[in-house]
Formats: C-alpha cells, structure tokens, sequence
C-alpha cells in the first residue's frame, strides 16, 4: 500500500495543473480516434466504422480527414450515434476522379448551419451522405482520420433512440453554449472504429483497428464551421499530452518480398501538423523532414552490409548506416520494402533489402526527449521517441489469390506503464 501511495503522489506531480490524462486505451475506446491510413487511388475502396460503446446515452462526434502532406483538412462532418450504434461510411473515388463519403446510415446527417454561431440549424437534418456532394476539397489518393467525441447526449434513452433527437438535441445544446459548456464529464472514453481498405480488382481486403486515446476530453461544441487539428486545442488536454500517449521508438517492420510478395509501411505523424506550422508539437524534429534510418535483417538474423566473417547470427548485431539519412516529409509516408536495388540507396519511400527476401527492417525514427507528462501511468517524461503511428501491411499473391494482413508495427516503449 506503500508503495502504490508513492507512486500516485509521484504521479500527481508529474500531471500537476494539467486537467486531462490523455492516455493511449489498450482497450481500444477512447474519446479520440486516429486512423493512420485511408486508401482511395488504385481501385481501392475504404470502409469506416465508429461504435458508441455506451449503453445507455448517445453520443455525437465529428471525423475529419487530413490530407497526407500538410494535414489540411479535406473534409469533415458529424456523425449522431445512438446508444451501441455503429456508424459505417464508405470513402470511394467518384467518376469524375473526386475523392466522396458514401453512406446510407442513418447517423450520417447533413444539416444546414447558423451563419451566427455555426451549430446546426435544429429542424435540417437529413439522413445519408451523397459522394458527389460529401467529397474532398482535393481529391487525395491516401489520407488519414481523426473522429473528435464532441459530446454525449445524455437523457434520451437506450437505444432505440431517433436521431432526429439526438441532432435537435445537439443543436439545442450547441445554440446555447454559454449556458451548457462541454465539461470532461460530457465526454465519455466509448468510441471505438476500424479501417478496412478493400480493392474488388483482385478481391483484397485489409482491417485495422483504429487507435484509440481517451480522456482527451474536447470542450466545444464542434461543427463544420470549426477547424478540428490536434494544433489548435479544442480540448482540455494538451497536444503536448497526446504526443505523450503516442511517444514510442524502435519499430519493428516484418518483411516478406520475395516472388508473389510485396510489403508496406507506413508513418503517421498525427500531430504534426506543418498546415498550422507545427504549433505547440514537443517533438523538435517537426515541422521539417523527419530522418529515419532501417536496419534489414534476415530470419537468420544476420544484418544486410554485414559482410566480415563470421557474420552475424546472434543478436545484437551492428547496425549498418547509410551515408545520407532518408527522410520523412509527409504527415502521412507510405514506404515500399522492396527487394533487389541497393540498401545505401534506401529513401523515405523504399527501402531496398538487396538479397533478403524475408525477415525483419528495425525502422528508427529521429527521437526527442519527452518534456511532457500525459498521464502518470502512461507518460514518457524524460524517455526519448517520437509522436507516430507506424502499421506495416504483407500481401501475398503468390497462390493467384492475394492475401493480406495489415497490423501496427511493433514499438518500444519507455514509459512507466507501457
């Protein structure tokens, strides 16, 4: 008892003044949700879902997507979810070469806006979303989501619940902010979402969880009038605080490239932010090119460049470094691991594993040392990281059906907790 007595005294220093614990949720609810990659160019298609997790009380929350290079936003809405309802919303690319949301599901809600304060306009509300009129302002191949909790909506019930009452309840609540400020008790840790890109040209699919923090605890009423970036703090957290939840290192990519395979990473940096020059970001690094460096082994463990005998076999072996460092420049970067071509000529884009065809790249993002503490739990006060969400994703074709899997590369941590 002690000890555990210690260690919360411990922990309320380290988050003392701030008034959130935003925190990474191995659960996978939370009050934010971050989908690292949404695919559209290609013949692929990406499916969304968010679910309220809640039992008893609705819940409003508002997605909006980021483009890969600046994290402009491209396109935003709300979405209005009754208690356990799952929200599902398809991205696809239109005929005329735009990027549009479809969705047929009631909780998709268009709606016009005051021009005085920028809530919904009760009585406007109606169902689904057409993609040629819920489309990007510029049409990106891949970008990236965030879903904000804007607030639950408590008192109407369980589910069955109208959304015409959870949006003229909504739009109440958000006409009359003065008189009912979103605290971080309106503001419950139960969305959850996955991405699932498929592609009908060669029957291929792939799911992934989205990554979910909670207690990030939004304070306004947002709406499509309001600019919704981790930079600009529409939260009683911090960004500091997220990029805390999220500071991990050393990320471990599986490769298998050889005849009938092919592998992806990708490197999501969802506080980056360079659209709003990178304010109030604790990671040094940003806004510019983020270096990186990869380390190719094989199953064997041996590592590419090693080449004196005896080469090594046995863990830990030297790490080989390239003349130039490669660089991330994107918010969102997706890097082929491509066999053949010359590991000194890897870039932010490929890495090139010459004659290993199967094993594993240690990817290095460029580390700062933490000046944030998120959550005594969970934070990474002191540890060095970097603020990103790295998932790699294999096919296999070489049996004439593709096959794919798609998973968060796995990380270091080095905070207490994690």
């Amino acid at each position: 008892m002690l000890k555990k007595s210690i260690a919360a005294a411990v922990g309320a220093m380290l988050v003392a003044g701030s008034a959130s614990a935003v925190e990474w949720s191995p659960g996978g609810k939370g009050d934010l949700l971050m989908a690292p990659l949404v695919m559209t160019g290609g013949g692929w298609s990406t499916e969304m879902k968010v679910i309220n997790n809640s039992a008893t009380d609705s819940a409003v929350a508002k997605v909006v997507f980021h483009g890969p290079g600046i994290s402009e936003e491209v396109l935003d809405f709300l979405i209005f979810l009754s208690p356990g309802d799952v929200w599902t919303g398809t991205v696809v690319r239109n005929a005329d070469g735009s990027v549009g949301v479809s969705s047929a599901d009631p909780s998709s809600v268009r709606f016009q806006v005051s021009n005085t304060n920028g809530c919904p306009v009760a009585g406007t509300n109606t169902s689904g979303f057409d993609p040629a009129v819920a489309k990007f302002t510029t049409p990106h191949p891949i970008v990236y989501a965030n879903i904000f909790q804007s607030r639950m909506i408590r008192g109407l019930g369980a589910a069955p619940v109208a959304k015409s009452a959870i949006f003229a309840r909504y739009a109440e609540l958000c006409a009359n902010a003065a008189n009912n400020p979103i605290t971080a008790n309106d503001t419950d840790n139960v969305l959850s979402g996955t991405v699932t890109m498929a592609n009908p040209l060669n029957g291929n699919k792939l799911t992934l969880a989205m990554t979910a923090l909670a207690n990030y605890d939004n304070r306004f009423y947002l709406t499509p009038a309001f600019f919704t970036g981790l930079a600009t703090n529409p939260a009683f957290s911090t960004k500091q605080q997220v990029e805390d939840a999220l500071w991990s290192s050393n990320f471990t990519l599986p490769f298998s490239n050889g005849a009938g395979n092919l592998t992806y990473a990708t490197v999501t940096f969802p506080t980056k932010e360079t659209f709003n020059n990178s304010l109030n970001s604790q990671y040094a690094p940003f806004p510019g090119p983020v270096p990186v460096s990869f380390a190719v082994r094989n199953e064997e463990e041996e590592i590419l460049g090693v080449t004196e005998a005896p080469r090594c076999s046995f863990s830990p072996c030297p790490v080989l470094t390239q003349p130039t460092a490669p660089r991330l420049p994107n918010e969102l970067n997706v890097i082929a691991i491509a066999s053949g071509g010359v590991f000194g000529d890897s870039t932010g884009s490929q890495i090139n594993t010459q004659t290993f065809t199967k094993g594993w790249v240690n990817l290095g993002i460029a580390t700062d040392v933490s000046d944030t503490a998120g959550n005594a739990r969970w934070n990474n006060l002191g540890a060095a990281g970097s603020p990103a969400l790295v998932t790699y994703i294999n096919w296999d074709f070489a049996s004439g059906s593709l096959q794919g899997t798609w998973q968060y590369a796995p990380k270091s941590y080095s905070g207490v907790g994690n």
